[in-house]
């Protein structure tokens, strides 16, 4: 737990900090009296946000990053190996021999007259890589330039190395670019020429191959053609013995009622006496005529939807049939197809079988020599972004916490170069009361104010809520720990500030500092300057005020210079 300062120390160094600012930033008058010297300092009004909460003081705590030297210095390792074993490559361009170039690999150049590509194949399947050394290599550290405690910035050099060894890493860095570059070059100029080659036999190879799939799509295509025909066929067929269905059931249904409107007419017809009742009987007579064409009609179209319904289902056996015939002759026609495609290429599959392994190996060395000259320009680009001159320079910025070579030490690849507070995790551990730590919620506005910069206050957020614990004394309070947000490049380690857990907020409005208020009564007023430079009142409505400003609710405009006055 840290030590907390008496509120009259407090009020001693608030005091101190004030008067350097007001001294640096402000314009300051001094009106003499007989007694006493009157100081005004300039402060202006804001427009922004005003909160209350619960405040404490802590420390900043800083983790630390190692900055470590990744420069891959293999290449020294390399070239000393090569040196020590007397060997030298030829400049051939065969196959293996662009391989053996980037890639280590011992195999013998083709022979004279063209690709062999079984030749290759077996050299691929032969060939060996030599061993990595194990001899270590580094670069001798010749001056130190910086200190623990120094802030230093990106770029800024760190160690001095001896310019000897750093020359001859470059050379061969260049020297390994250049190389990878040209060995790439001819393996390409030489994959051109084997493809060239593999490609010509394989197509004289596969001409009937190509064709024979041809004619097995055509005729496996042909066969489908027949059954969606047929399919489409039946699927007419079903349709028109529904239709005939449905108006044969619409017709029978029409014809029964007809048969009972006959036998309605015929039976009142009968039953009417012509003589006595002509009238009704010649009515009955003709609609009973009517009635027996309607049902003749109706029963003649009957017979025809019948008659049409039977061929209807004859229709759809028949398709049902031609169909079910389509779909033998696909299934067998697919298998007499598929026989004679793997008949007529069976001849050609050594060919082929070839051609995929000569092309699967002439991918594999180029990619394999691609993958080698990447990395050596990935080597030669990082030189310059560890090295400056014969320098090694700092990747980031911030204060050192450690010094980790000295003159004469070795510089290798993983050697850790500085220690540096990691400004990215920052962080202000407080310790509260119970009942005020039993508030904090981790969703809570948290904001952190540091003497050293007393109008920049700094956002941050809740991190961790510690359980509480008692002292020896019974008092019970909790660790709550926040992270700061933002740019913190100005803090350091130790620096003390006020943690405030916003409780209570008013947003844009307009605010003073609580200092260049004075009131007379329940009235409140503020000083400000007129153009003469002659000093006024100006009086002012004030509202919310979070201890440090006040709300300004009239009287004053954004912007607007008023005056903080103290004797001195």
């Amino acid at each position: 737990m840290m030590k907390k300062w008496s509120r009259t120390q407090k009020r001693a160094a608030l005091a101190l900090i004030l008067a350097v600012a007001a001294l640096c930033a402000g314009v300051i008058f001094i009106v003499r009296g007989q007694r006493e010297e009157v100081v005004y300092r300039e402060t202006a009004v804001h427009y922004g946000e005003l909160t209350v909460g619960i405040t404490e003081s802590g420390s900043v705590d800083m983790g630390t990053v190692d900055q470590v030297f990744e420069l891959d210095m293999s290449a020294l390792q390399r070239a000393d190996a090569q040196s020590s074993t007397g060997t030298s490559g030829s400049s051939g361009t065969g196959f293996a021999q662009g391989s053996g170039i980037g890639a280590g690999r011992n195999s013998a150049a083709p022979a004279a007259g063209g690709l062999n590509m079984f030749q290759q194949l077996f050299s691929m399947a032969d060939g060996e890589r030599t061993s990595d050394t194990t001899q270590t290599s580094g670069l001798p550290v010749a001056e130190v330039y910086v200190s623990i405690g120094q802030q230093i910035e990106e770029g800024a050099p760190l160690y001095r190395l001896e310019a000897e060894s750093v020359s001859l890493l470059e050379e061969r860095l260049k020297s390994n670019v250049e190389k990878a570059k040209a060995d790439l070059d001819a393996v390409y100029a030489q994959q051109e020429l084997s493809k060239e080659t593999a490609e010509n036999t394989y197509h004289s190879n596969t001409a009937y191959g190509s064709y024979a799939a041809a004619e097995y799509q055509a005729a496996v295509r042909e066969l489908e053609d027949t059954v969606s025909k047929k399919q489409e066929e039946l699927e007419k067929a079903q349709t028109l013995h529904e239709n005939y269905q449905k108006q044969l059931e619409e017709t029978s249904a029409d014809y029964e009622i007809a048969l009972e409107v006959l036998n309605q007419c015929v039976w009142s017809r009968d039953h009417t006496d012509k003589w006595q009742d002509t009238g009704n009987y010649v009515l009955y007579f003709q609609m009973a005529r009517e009635a027996q064409s309607t049902a003749d009609t109706l029963e003649a179209t009957k017979e025809r939807l019948e008659d049409s319904l039977e061929q209807a289902e004859k229709n759809i056996e028949t398709c049902h049939q031609e169909l079910s015939a389509a779909k033998r002759n696909l299934a067998q026609g697919k298998l007499t197809a598929q026989e004679t495609y793997n008949l007529r290429t069976l001849a050609y599959s050594t060919a082929q079988e070839t051609y995929d392994l000569a092309y699967g190996y002439l991918a594999r060395e180029a990619e394999e020599q691609e993958e080698i000259y990447a990395a050596a320009s990935v080597e030669w680009e990082e030189f310059s972004s560890h090295i400056s001159g014969d320098q090694v320079v700092a990747n980031k910025s911030g204060v050192i916490t450690s010094v980790n070579l000295a003159t004469g030490d070795m510089l290798n690849t993983g050697s850790t170069l500085v220690t540096l507070y990691d400004t990215e995790e920052v962080s202000v551990t407080v310790t509260l009361a119970e009942e005020d730590a039993a508030a904090i919620q981790e969703d809570l506005t948290v904001k952190v104010l540091f003497a050293a910069y007393p109008d920049t206050p700094y956002q941050a957020q809740i991190t961790e809520i510690a359980d509480a614990s008692a002292d020896s004394s019974g008092n019970v309070t909790a660790d709550i720990t926040v992270t700061l947000l933002g740019d913190v490049s100005g803090l350091f380690q130790g620096m003390t500030g006020e943690v405030t857990f916003v409780t209570k907020e008013v947003r844009q409005v307009l605010y003073v500092s609580n200092r260049a208020i004075f009131r007379e009564g329940a009235r409140s007023y503020v000083k400000v300057k007129d153009a003469d430079g002659r000093l006024y009142t100006k009086e002012v409505v004030t509202g919310f005020s979070d201890g440090v400003n006040v709300e300004i609710k009239e009287g004053l405009e954004d912007g607007e210079i008023v005056l903080i006055e103290s004797k001195l």
